[in-house]
């Protein structure tokens, strides 16, 4: 019995020829299609996004697992070592939580061990960067983050950035135009610590945490714009106190190093090919209206003639 395979005709030698150059030119010159390349670039944009996520789990258990210690301590020099069994019980669990969390975090890093968040020059920069400001902000090489401590960056309940912070800024918006990463997106995110807004003038344009992180992030992101990064690069967001990265003093005293704002450099680049509307005169209307007529006011009742259009000049943001 023939197998149906033999029934299927044979290639001819240029069509076999022409294969072996095409698969030769795709494995020299390493191309991918873009299908590929954006799947690739959507799996390493997750991974890191996962990273992020996992470190800030890992701060977050960590600082409740160092309020619980403080707490039992305080409870072993009053009463001794008896009378909080449910306390260390809870310790316990925290610190198995924190075990496994760290598991998760180290996971991730291994992940992420082969593929550099941002290429060496730009890291050099930002480390340049970051020695020239040591008291201002922070570098994370390993998630292309870089921190500005909120209190060297606002006044108190402030959203205004003081001078030796936009001058920082200025420099590291820089290095975000450097030709190799132009193109990638960045992300604001602004975090308090837990002190409830109390000044009565904050609470005007604050009145929570998460509002005052969120408009100090548009404030940072602001400042990054006049500095000449795109307006399509740049998003903003805030945490409030619900990211911390040290344990809170005990009665919302709160801890300067939860009071940040970070700036993530993503992997992700800016969408080609999308149209950005501009103001304009809109086209000409085919149908001629008369001046001196003037429709009935009737309730209800949709005008007759088209309204003459807005001032459509784009207002800066405050």
């Amino acid at each position: 019995m023939i197998s149906p395979l033999h029934r299927l005709p044979r290639p001819s030698h240029r069509i076999l020829a022409m294969l072996i150059v095409g698969l030769f030119l795709a494995a020299s010159t390493g191309c991918v299609s873009m299908d590929e390349h954006k799947r690739l670039q959507t799996a390493f944009d997750q991974s890191r996004a996962q990273l992020a996520e996992a470190e800030n789990d890992l701060n977050a258990a960590r600082a409740r697992n160092a309020e619980l210690e403080a707490r039992v301590a305080e409870l072993n020099r009053l009463v001794g070592l008896g009378g909080n069994d449910a306390l260390r019980r809870e310790r316990d669990l925290l610190a198995q939580q924190l075990a496994d969390l760290q598991k998760k975090y180290n996971d991730l890093l291994a992940l992420n061990a082969n593929t550099p968040a941002l290429p060496e020059d730009i890291n050099n920069a930002l480390r340049q960067l970051a020695d020239k400001y040591p008291d201002l902000l922070e570098f994370d090489e390993r998630l292309g983050m870089v921190r500005f401590k909120s209190d060297l960056t606002f006044d108190l309940g402030s959203t205004e950035v003081k001078p030796r912070a936009k001058e920082a800024l200025a420099q590291f918006a820089t290095i975000l135009n450097m030709p190799e990463i132009a193109q990638q997106e960045i992300t604001v995110v602004g975090h308090t610590d837990d002190v409830p807004i109390r000044l009565s003038k904050t609470m005007q344009m604050n009145p929570s945490n998460w509002i005052l992180s969120t408009n100090r992030a548009w404030a940072v992101s602001s400042v990054l714009r006049s500095d000449g990064v795109a307006e399509n690069r740049v998003s903003a967001a805030g945490w409030g106190d619900q990211r911390p990265i040290a344990p809170n003093a005990p009665g919302h005293h709160g801890n300067e190093k939860n009071r940040r704002v970070d700036i993530y450099i993503r992997p992700t680049k800016v969408p080609e090919g999308i149209t950005v509307s501009t103001p304009g005169a809109p086209a000409a209307s085919p149908r001629t209206t008369h001046p001196t007529h003037k429709p009935a006011l009737k309730p209800a009742a949709a005008p007759t003639t088209a309204p003459a259009p807005a001032d459509t000049t784009p207002i800066p943001a405050g």
